[in-house]
């Protein structure tokens, strides 16, 4: 059986057992609007909340994507490398990112369910936030 969590960065994360798999939320690539590309490392050590990869967008945008939960990411989707259009048209299904050994499970009692980030969303939208763009080529020692 597996659960489904989010985060407040719009990525979420399904587990089986000790395992995720990540990606973006519908949210997220909305806002983000046309995905072109995708990079992650696999084989990466990672603590939660810390930067994984980047996600560029047709614009010219660049975003981070954080890890839900410590782990080690230790498979990347390679088929967006053949079809990028996955993750815009189902990135929270085929359009998946990267997979992940969980350190630790406790961690995901921090992260969102559905109808918490189903909230969350809302009072973004009540708000006006929006999702922040960052100059990862600036930010290159943080990655």
């Amino acid at each position: 059986m597996s659960t489904v969590k989010y985060t407040t960065t719009h990525e979420w994360i399904e587990v089986v057992d000790t395992e995720g798999t990540i990606g973006i939320t519908e949210r997220a690539q909305h806002l983000y609007g046309e995905i072109i590309f995708v990079d992650v490392s696999p084989e990466q050590e990672c603590e939660q909340g810390e930067i994984v990869g980047r996600i560029e967008t047709e614009t010219g945008g660049n975003f981070y994507l954080y890890a839900p939960v410590a782990g080690e990411i230790y498979e990347v989707n390679l088929a967006l490398e053949e079809d990028i259009e996955l993750i815009n048209s189902v990135p929270e299904g085929d359009g998946w990112i990267c997979k992940i050994y969980i350190d630790n499970l406790s961690e995901l009692d921090s992260l969102l369910d559905l109808d918490e980030y189903e909230d969350y969303e809302e009072e973004e939208l009540d708000e006006g936030e929006y999702l922040p763009e960052t100059d990862f080529y600036e930010n290159i020692d943080d990655y």
